[in-house]
């Protein structure tokens, strides 16, 4: 029996000094490394994901944007939009306009008791400075814009009444809209921007169309009809809103 406790201690004390030495190596070798600086970072996918998306995202500095939301308002506009730094970008754009379906709604312009409005081509013009608080310009994020936009529409009246020779007469009116927008930005690829906008501002607008007049005559004591192009315009707030579709190239 002592023989067994004694060889059982003897095996116990063997064991624990081997792991005293392994603890000892050990510490040895961190501090080796912890001095030459050959420790090694373990780097998490998000943390490689974050740099790597600041490296992606700046080689663009340039983009194309179309406005699928402002065929709505009869309006076909392809701007540029230049990064002029990673707080800033700069938009500018023409486009061709013809019938506009919410004044349409509003108005009803289309169909006249003498005769009816055929839309024509014209064109609109747009100018947009943005401001990204963040500093993520051309990568996800939101923005605030000024935003200054002018819409042209050009149509035609044709006159169609019974007794009255059938003819046609040039009409017009325009939007000219000045305001502010808060956006956000989203990248679905490496070269495409979805830009989600909505804002406030003030919209002037003008009014060219014909009416019928009729004007009296003192000589022969008749009163003789015709139409004239009278101009009017007055100022609305008006929401600004809407989405692009950025292409970015360098």
């Amino acid at each position: 029996m002592n023989r067994f406790l004694s060889t059982l201690l003897l095996l116990i004390l063997t064991v624990a000094q081997a792991d005293a030495q392994a603890v000892v190596v050990r510490k040895r070798e961190l501090n080796t490394g912890s001095s030459s600086g050959n420790l090694s970072t373990q780097i998490s996918p998000s943390m490689t994901n974050s740099s790597m998306s600041g490296i992606y995202y700046s080689r663009y500095n340039h983009s194309i944007k179309l406005s699928p939301t402002a065929l709505i308002a009869g309006d076909i506009p392809i701007s540029y939009e230049r990064k002029i730094s990673d707080y800033f970008t700069v938009e500018a754009g023409v486009g061709l306009t013809t019938f506009n379906l919410t004044e349409d709604l509003i108005r009803g312009y289309s169909s006249r008791l003498e005769g009816e409005t055929v839309s024509k081509v014209s064109y609109s013009a747009l100018l947009n400075a943005k401001i990204f608080p963040e500093g993520n310009a051309f990568q996800d994020g939101y923005y605030i814009a000024f935003n200054l936009n002018h819409r042209d529409y050009a149509q035609d009246f044709a006159l169609a009444m019974p007794g009255m020779e059938d003819s046609t007469f040039n009409e017009s009116f325009q939007w000219s809209d000045l305001g502010f927008t808060m956006g956000y930005q989203s990248r679905p690829s490496e070269r495409m921007i979805l830009d989600w906008f909505i804002g406030a501002g003030i919209r002037q607008k003008t009014r060219k169309i014909n009416e019928y007049v009729n004007t009296f005559d003192p000589i022969s004591g008749i009163y003789t009809g015709e139409y004239v192009l009278n101009e009017s315009g007055n100022t609305t707030p008006a929401i600004l809103g809407g989405v692009k579709i950025s292409i970015l190239f360098r």
